[in-house]
């Protein structure tokens, strides 16, 4: 049976949230995010915590979210990384706790476009590749000034690799 979409909401994305996450996580206020981040990482694929693009290559739009949990303080909170498929499916990607500073959010969403992906980790815990080939964009949730993970789509499924430090 499909899930319904949250139909109300603090912002425009808020109506593509499937009912089942939207119970316990919702987006993030944008101001939550420091306006520094978002001057380097913003971009016509949406925000740090909302990024749009076809990530599994089957020619419909894909959403990328990174959703708070909704029963956690501002300071202490968990992150969710949620990806809504174009054709009303969702997969929770990750599950991320973080202590915030000054009330902002320390970490964000990018996108990788299609081609060679250099990256300094092993595929789920591997030994070190040197690159990925992307086959259509990918998404990274990038720990700022700390570290950054990439998933991307390969043979039917997400993978995730350490693309930073």
């Amino acid at each position: 049976m499909q899930d319904t979409l949250v139909q109300a909401g603090g912002n425009a994305q808020d109506a593509l949230l499937p009912a089942h996450v939207a119970a316990v996580w919702e987006m993030p206020s944008p101001q939550r995010w420091d306006e520094y981040w978002e001057k380097q990482y913003g971009d016509s694929t949406g925000t740090l915590g909302h990024r749009h693009a076809d990530l599994d290559g089957d020619g419909t739009m894909d959403h990328a979210f990174l959703l708070s949990r909704k029963d956690t303080a501002n300071r202490d909170s968990s992150y969710a990384l949620v990806i809504r498929f174009g054709n009303d499916r969702d997969t929770l990607l990750s599950v991320e706790p973080w202590a915030e500073a000054d009330g902002h959010i320390g970490m964000g969403l990018d996108l990788e476009p299609p081609g060679k992906l250099g990256h300094l980790g092993g595929e789920e815990g591997g030994e070190p590749e040197g690159s990925v080939e992307l086959k259509q964009p990918a998404v990274t949730l990038a720990y700022f000034e700390k570290a950054s993970i990439t998933w991307y789509w390969k043979d039917g499924s997400f993978h995730k690799v350490w693309t930073g430090d």
